[in-house]
């Protein structure tokens, strides 16, 4: 008898991922929450409460705090993949979305030049202002929250190209291979890494895609491509 090979690609391996990450956390999550928030009120309460002198003890409750709100993130990126399933759409104004997302994301330190047009989009604003909002955050933390950030439509026929270009440390082709992977994270906190994982899912539940061109050393452009209401 034949032996059967099976294969997947590299898309269908990360949807796979992506499905077995939403099972663990719909099932986790709840008791993960509880017993992270029940930790932090038990590190406040020695902290704040009980006041516990000496250098090395509020040390390590400050380390225990500052990791107790790490691990809570990672829940809380995990269970945000678990719920991009429905949308909730509406005929909307583009520029505003990325006006709103801009301003969210100002800091001292990060010059923005923005070039953008009213541009009508059908899509769920909450979601899109997500996706720039995280995709300008990885634009800022590559520039170390120093340089500047370009912001600017591109109109090609029935859509429209909203690129985000920054002069930060940019990507080494083994980084921007796996850059949707979900899990897969450079940063040096130990994020989860589900941040372009989400954005491309809910960019692609909009008809869109995502392209990102980028050189070590030489900053990075990320183009989300998405339909346009003529």
């Amino acid at each position: 008898m034949e032996e059967k090979k099976y294969s997947l690609t590299k898309k269908e391996l990360n949807t796979e991922k992506s499905k077995a990450i939403g099972r663990f956390a719909s099932v986790a999550s709840h008791d993960l929450k509880n017993v992270l928030g029940s930790l932090l009120n038990m590190s406040y309460y020695f902290t704040k409460v009980l006041k516990v002198e000496g250098e090395m003890p509020n040390k390590m409750l400050g380390l225990l705090s500052s990791e107790i709100k790490r691990l809570n993130n990672m829940v809380t990126e995990l269970l945000d993949m678990t719920r991009v399933k429905q949308l909730t759409k509406e005929s909307c104004d583009l520029f505003g979305i990325l006006t709103k997302s801009i301003e969210n994301s100002k800091v001292e330190g990060i010059n923005f030049e923005v070039n953008l047009s009213h541009i009508k989009i059908h899509a769920d604003i909450l979601r899109m202002t997500q996706v720039f909002s995280s995709i300008i955050k990885n634009a800022k933390d590559a520039m170390q929250n120093k340089g500047t950030i370009s912001v600017k439509m591109v109109v090609n026929e029935n859509f429209v190209d909203v690129v985000i270009t920054d002069d930060g440390i940019g990507m080494d082709e083994e980084t921007l291979e796996n850059c949707f992977d979900p899990m897969f994270s450079t940063k040096t906190t130990k994020a989860v890494g589900m941040g372009l994982t989400v954005s491309l899912q809910i960019v692609e539940m909009h008809g869109g895609k995502i392209k990102i061109e980028t050189e070590k050393g030489n900053g990075c452009a990320v183009y989300v491509t998405l339909p346009i209401i003529k």
